[in-house]
C-alpha cells in the first residue's frame, strides 16, 4: 500500500505498518496525532520528516498480531 492510502487507513483507525517495522510494530491515528504501538503519540509531521525518501512511499499493509505460540505437545 503507498503512504497516503496507509495515511487514510490510519485515520480510519487501521493499525498500519511498513516493511521495515518488526512483526510488532504499528501505527493508527487518534485525534489527529500519530500513535505508535508502545503507546507514543507524536506529530504527524514530525513523523514524515524524518520518513521522506522514496523507501518511504510505499511498502505499507494493515497489521495483524503474529498467532501466539503453539503449547508443546505432550510427551
Amino acid at each position: 500500500m503507498e503512504k497516503l492510502e496507509a495515511i487514510k487507513q490510519m485515520e480510519a483507525g487501521v493499525k498500519i505498518t511498513h516493511r521495515y517495522f518488526d512483526p510488532e510494530e504499528w501505527m493508527t491515528m487518534q485525534d489527529g496525532g500519530l500513535v505508535q504501538e508502545d503507546g507514543v503519540k507524536c506529530n504527524p509531521k514530525e513523523f514524515w520528516n524524518h520518513r521522506n525518501s522514496i523507501e518511504w512511499a510505499d511498502g505499507y499493509s494493515i497489521w495483524t498480531p503474529e498467532p501466539p505460540p503453539l503449547p508443546p505437545l505432550p510427551e
